[in-house]
């Protein structure tokens, strides 16, 4: 039954609670849902209409209303209003349907007549199709009501000639998400080993992206950039977006600068872009919900680099959803210690430890989470400052944690020079080295997998 305390103002608000209906609550004959602006429309199997109603009352509770007349019995949901009659009952009123509204969902308003939302019953022997997984934050357009869990399993390790990804990511921005990204980077590509290290980084900051601003001075031209990938890999009919792959590996080709390759999120960073190909749309209709992940590794593996890594948009996207619920991918949380920054990481946490999306998985193979508090002042009382914070966001993987792992934690100082990031990498770059936090992210070199030879 919804909560008193939920409001309805409109039919989102009645989706919502909708889908927030556990599996094993859902009544055999409840079908699907389809949500508009002006109606709810839900499919029931043939007979079931007083079943429907009866539950409707169950769920929505006093807001579900039932107002009979002499030719019709209307029903109706109370949605929000600042004024209400306890005993009001709303005048029948003729639909564009231009038949009998049986049913009603009533709306918050400000005054009577009370605003509501339609109910159509619509049987049907129609049966909801195989479930599937999709990381996503987004609505379904329709909700197909599952009786029983959707059974996850993880998705195949990644074989050793693939690099591994890890994705950058923060509840908050401002945090310093994107020049430890570029840290981690640079730390890679300065370790003296007999090979000569490579490494991938994407600008997935398709919001607001900052990183792509700074290869203007270097890389007047881009050649490439994700948005391109990301159209060219929706129109591609081969495997895994193999042709995709080449020809965005080709011309990535002259953005190598001192061992790092660059893809852009846009190449008109000057202008005001806009995305026509959205990650949701590559995942969509996909039998591989992380077809995102994959092509990238496999974009880094056409490139033969060690390492992709991927700069994420501040908060929840469907770019970042869907790599953050990959359990194969290295996901570091980067967070201050300010409360809106520690709440954001642990929800964040929380978004990958729930059972319903498998995000965290207990194969060997699939590494936990790594946490990086920035902005910590250097002096003697600073290493108490992280405890209370450390130990909140543990509390969420420690479930997860084998006994002989430890969570994988990174405290980085406050640096004034990098509270603006520069106009150009090569400045970027400089303070970075400066500032120590290169150093700092050698700990995340070792977290990687050791068939990598990082560390000989």
């Amino acid at each position: 039954m919804t909560h008193s305390d939920i409001r309805l103002y409109t039919w989102v608000d009645v989706k919502d609670v909708l889908l927030g209906i556990k599996p094993d609550k859902l009544p055999k004959w409840l079908v699907w849902a389809r949500c508009y602006w002006d109606e709810l429309s839900i499919g029931i199997s043939v007979g079931k209409k007083t079943e429907a109603e009866n539950w409707l009352k169950k769920v929505f509770g006093s807001r579900f209303r039932v107002c009979k007349t002499e030719e019709i019995t209307d029903y109706f949901i109370i949605l929000e209003s600042l004024k209400t009659q306890e005993n009001y009952e709303p005048k029948f009123k003729v639909h564009k349907r231009k038949e009998a509204i049986d049913y009603f969902i009533v709306l918050e308003s400000l005054k009577n007549p009370a605003r509501n939302l339609p109910i159509w019953f619509e049987e049907t022997e129609q049966k909801a199709p195989t479930p599937q997984f999709k990381p996503s934050i987004s609505r379904p357009e329709v909700i197909w009501f599952q009786h029983q869990n959707i059974d996850i399993s993880p998705p195949k390790i990644f074989p050793s000639n693939i690099p591994p990804i890890v994705a950058f990511h923060s509840f908050k921005g401002g945090v310093g998400r994107t020049t430890h990204a570029l840290a981690l980077a640079q730390a890679l590509i300065s370790e003296k080993t007999t090979k000569e290290r490579k490494v991938l980084v994407v600008d997935g900051n398709l919001e607001a992206p900052e990183m792509s601003s700074m290869l203007k001075e270097t890389l007047p031209l881009l050649p490439i950039s994700l948005a391109d990938f990301l159209a060219l890999a929706h129109g591609d009919l081969t495997p895994a977006a193999g042709e995709a792959i080449e020809l965005v590996s080709d011309r990535l080709q002259s953005t190598l600068m001192n061992g790092i390759y660059f893809l852009p999120a846009f190449r008109f960073n000057t202008k005001s872009t806009a995305l026509e190909i959205k990650p949701e749309h590559i995942i969509e209709g996909a039998k591989n919900p992380f077809l995102i992940t994959e092509i990238l590794a496999n974009l880094g593996k056409a490139l033969g680099v060690d390492l992709v890594i991927i700069d994420l948009h501040s908060g929840l996207s469907e770019l970042a959803t869907g790599l953050i619920l990959d359990p194969r991918v290295y996901r570091v949380f980067v967070t201050t210690l300010s409360e809106q920054s520690v709440t954001g990481t642990k929800l964040l946490l929380e978004l990958i430890t729930d059972a319903d999306r498998a995000a965290i998985s207990t194969i060997e193979e699939n590494p936990l989470p790594a946490i990086i508090f920035t902005q910590i002042p250097e002096n003697e009382q600073s290493k108490y400052l992280t405890v209370e914070p450390e130990k909140r966001l543990l509390e969420i993987l420690q479930p997860f944690m084998p006994k002989d792992k430890k969570l994988v934690r990174i405290i980085t100082p406050f640096v004034q020079n990098l509270l603006v990031l520069p106009r150009s990498l090569e400045e970027l770059r400089s303070l970075l080295q400066q500032s120590g936090i290169v150093e700092k992210m050698r700990i995340l070199l070792e977290w990687l997998p050791k068939d990598l030879g990082l560390l000989n």
